[in-house]
């Protein structure tokens, strides 16, 4: 027959069996947690190495945008100081050259074909090849026409200031690529 003690020490048999199985499924989800922790922590740390690249790649971008910023700025407001003293220049040639007795003689035509042809050349290097809008037919006529000497004097400043103004531009590139070495 089954006694009290044989029952107490089925029970505390059970029990502890229970116990045992608790404490196992806790190591169990300790060690999970542990992991999954771990993990966490190297992907936190993960994130916080690349927010602090992030954040100097932006500085940096920042501060070249900002050096770009100021160097076309300053190139812009010499261009503007060298437009300014162009207008100035040709007013004054246009008011002597008004009372020039040869002022509409004619370069010779040689001379006026070349500077044309490396007008044009210039013109079409600085151009994009897109052809879109090309006129199919080609029909249309070119008017010749002759280049005084009136006309090659007050074109010489312009041309000169345009040659400056790309040449200021250049410069602040230089800066730029010098700076950022």
């Amino acid at each position: 027959m089954i006694t009290l003690p044989d029952i107490k020490a089925l029970w505390r048999s059970i029990l502890l069996v229970v116990v045992i199985a608790i404490v196992a499924v806790l190591c169990v989800l300790l060690a999970n947690s542990r992991a999954d922790l771990g993990k966490a922590e190297n992907d936190a740390a993960v994130l916080r190495n690349d927010n602090t690249l992030q954040g100097q790649v932006i500085a940096a971008q920042a501060f070249n945008f900002n050096r770009f910023n100021q160097v076309a700025d300053n190139a812009s407001r010499l261009n503007s100081l060298i437009d300014v003293g162009t207008d100035k220049t040709v007013i004054e040639y246009r008011e002597i050259l008004r009372r020039e007795k040869t002022c509409d003689l004619p370069v010779p035509a040689d001379v006026a074909g070349g500077l044309l042809d490396y007008a044009n050349s210039l013109r079409a290097s600085a151009m994009h090849t897109y052809s879109g809008d090309a006129d199919a037919a080609g029909d249309s006529s070119s008017t010749s026409s002759s280049l005084t000497y009136c006309q090659a004097v007050l074109w010489i400043k312009p041309l000169l200031a345009a040659i400056e103004k790309a040449n200021n531009q250049l410069a602040g590139i230089r800066q730029i690529e010098q700076d950022r070495k």
